[in-house]
């Protein structure tokens, strides 16, 4: 032991304080004692020192121990004391309840004296407990400090996510489908002035460089679909999901996709930011069993208030393989991280040849 310990006895019978003190003079070094009769005459004390562990009379003048116990756990978790309730032989049950009221431990004030004996390692098993509680308890704040800094750095990033994203699909529509808009009249009027002057040859190449306009265009379109979702801003979660399964390759017919919405939910609309991450959750979920699971069946289900939102996205294709934690899934990562942006749970159940289901869970703070 480093230091020398400050106890504080409380106990009104100066006998039963001068054997604790007896009995605790064997640590090493020797504690500093402060002593006190009553529960009031404790919490002055406590007030003054700092203490390091306090025994603990049931029987007080002014109070039983129990209840100057529960004072003292009314203190921050950094200011308690490890508390050691001294109790009569006839008072067993007394020292249970303690216990349950968050007591260190207790001693037994036995007839024999043998107790005497048992104090000092009493006391230091106390001590060691409440480092060990303490340290589990900063722990805990450390890591509530880790979730809400990563939860803010989430949030941060999918709000910089959709300022990028509205960007670039603003410059997509306005400057390069404008573009590819003169391009498409520029060489449709070409191809027409030049229409008896064309050879064989060049029609040919004049029908490739159209098809390629077309294709142009319609990529232009697919990404200002997948940057902006058809109908999340103007009509809401359900009518984008809806829509995001309607808009699935036609050809896909070996896939059967459902969405089924709770009664009662229709017309609701979530906070933006909540709709947007639910809906790329979902999207990725959905991409994910059609590209990789091999699924005859997707189905997506929406339940949920105006304070809480749960989506479900099933699967009965092969499942998620075992290493699916490992750094080169990103999208289930980004799964992750959009349901830590808006402080909801994110779950992944999987099992081999039997399917997947992604799940969100959203309720309001």
């Amino acid at each position: 032991m480093e230091h020398a310990l400050r106890i504080l006895i409380v106990d009104d019978d100066i006998v039963d304080r001068r054997i604790c003190r007896r009995a605790l003079g064997r640590l090493d070094p020797p504690p500093i004692f402060v002593e006190a009769e009553t529960g009031a005459q404790a919490l002055d004390e406590l007030a003054r020192y700092h203490v390091d562990c306090v025994l603990l009379d049931f029987r007080l003048p002014d109070r039983d121990g129990l209840e100057l116990l529960a004072q003292l756990n009314e203190r921050g978790v950094e200011q308690r004391v490890p508390v050691v309730m001294l109790t009569g032989a006839d008072d067993v049950s007394v020292a249970v309840e303690a216990m349950r009221c968050g007591a260190s431990n207790y001693v037994v004030k036995d007839m024999d004296g043998r107790y005497q004996e048992l104090m000092p390692t009493i006391v230091q098993h106390a001590l060691r407990d409440r480092e060990l509680q303490l340290a589990r308890w900063r722990d805990e704040q450390a890591l509530a400090r880790y979730r809400s800094d990563l939860s803010e750095l989430a949030q941060r990033l999918m709000d910089t996510e959709k300022t990028t994203t509205r960007q670039l699909a603003q410059v997509l529509h306005d400057q390069l489908g404008q573009t590819l808009a003169a391009i498409r009249l520029g060489f449709d009027a070409v191809c027409a002035n030049c229409a008896s002057l064309s050879s064989e040859s060049a029609r040919r190449h004049a029908t490739r460089v159209s098809a390629l306009i077309d294709e142009a265009v319609r990529e232009v379109r697919q990404v200002l679909v997948t940057l902006r979702p058809p109908l999340l801003d103007g009509r809401g979660l359900l009518d984008a999901l809806d829509n995001e399964l309607r808009m699935q390759p036609l050809a896909r017919d070996d896939v059967e996709l459902q969405f089924e919405a709770a009664p009662g939910i229709t017309g609701i609309r979530w906070p933006a930011d909540v709709e947007y991450a639910a809906f790329m959750i979902a999207r990725e979920a959905i991409g994910n069993a059609l590209r990789h699971a091999n699924a005859t069946l997707v189905r997506v289900t929406i339940d949920g208030d105006e304070r809480s939102l749960h989506v479900r996205v099933m699967d009965d294709g092969s499942g998620i393989p075992a290493d699916v934690s490992c750094p080169g899934h990103l999208g289930i990562v980004g799964m992750r991280e959009r349901a830590l942006a808006i402080g909801a749970r994110f779950a992944l159940e999987t099992t081999a040849g039997h399917g997947t289901a992604v799940l969100l869970d959203w309720i309001a703070p």
